[in-house]
């Protein structure tokens, strides 16, 4: 197999991972405003709903899983072409900040979420209300990491 072959195998893959995570966090963000509407009508089925969206954090893993998997294979088989590069080197800190927000914004509004709803009747509706708000906020800050990394990886300025 020729090296462009490869590259395109590791692109394919890349844009593969990258649509996994992307898409995963315009359906939560989407379905947090829904269930946001639905929690104020019905708390029982917007319980049940984030329920059903917490199966799709193996999606976030795989397609990140995928993502730094083809970016290894891409500096790899480019001999580290991109990597000596401004746009890439900026690319990579926003990189870590979807990581970052991820681990630090993300998972502790999620279980503050999850804590919320597992009080019971204890817990004022303002409280959940609240929560389910957050997590809306933290994906709207990852779809907007993730469109200035497709941003730079396009527009690879100099």
């Amino acid at each position: 197999m020729n090296s462009y072959t490869l590259l395109q195998i590791c692109l394919f893959t890349h844009l593969t991972g990258l649509t996994l995570m992307a898409g995963t966090d315009i359906v939560e963000f989407v379905a947090f405003r829904s269930i946001l509407k639905t929690y104020q009508t019905n708390k029982d089925a917007a319980v049940h709903q984030i329920g059903i969206l917490s199966r799709f954090s193996v999606l976030l893993l795989i397609g990140g899983i995928l993502l730094v998997l083809s970016g290894i294979g891409f500096l790899i088989i480019t001999h580290n072409a991109f990597g000596n590069q401004l746009w890439f080197k900026i690319k990579m800190i926003f990189v870590l900040g979807l990581v970052l927000n991820g681990m630090l914004m993300g998972q502790k509004s999620g279980n503050r979420l999850k804590q919320s709803l597992t009080t019971g009747n204890n817990v004022k509706a303002r409280q959940v209300e609240d929560a389910i708000r957050t997590m809306i906020r933290f994906h709207f800050i990852q779809l907007c990491i993730f469109f200035i990394v497709v941003l730079m990886a396009v527009f690879k300025f100099k």
